[in-house]
């Protein structure tokens, strides 16, 4: 009778060090961080009532369009006028009407407001970055 305690109080012990064992890991895994995933989605206009942005939900938070042709050739003549050491390198417009002009001077990256008339043109002091 002595063995069958023996026997029993050593499977206790192992039961309780498996026990022990798989708390500890379980617990090391739930405060380890796992590798993220990453997904990449194309910006939609939100026009589409069925899309994932929706109408009131944008992917684009500034509701502005890329400005291209004719009236990227004025914007950007617009800013050449006011300062000639801009390079114009994307312009947007703004659901106001007016643009927001991204560019370099002198190397630093600029970022200018141009009104709808295109009269009115100011640097925005915190870049394009802002």
């Amino acid at each position: 009778m002595r063995t069958n305690r023996i026997v029993s109080g050593v499977a206790a012990v192992v039961a309780a060090a498996g026990l022990i064992g798989t708390g500890a890991a379980l617990s090391n895994a739930a405060s380890t961080p796992s590798p993220s995933s990453t997904s990449t989605s194309t910006a939609g206009t939100g026009s589409d009532a069925g899309s994932e942005a929706g109408p009131d939900r944008s992917m684009n938070p500034n509701n502005d369009t890329p400005v291209t042709g004719t009236e990227l050739a004025g914007v950007t003549a617009a800013v050449k006028a006011k300062d000639a050491s801009v390079t114009v390198t994307s312009v947007r417009k703004d659901p106001d009407g007016s643009y927001d002009v991204l560019g370099t001077r002198s190397g630093a990256d600029v970022m200018l407001e141009v009104s709808k008339d295109l009269k009115t043109i100011t640097t925005n002091a915190g870049g394009p970055r802002g």
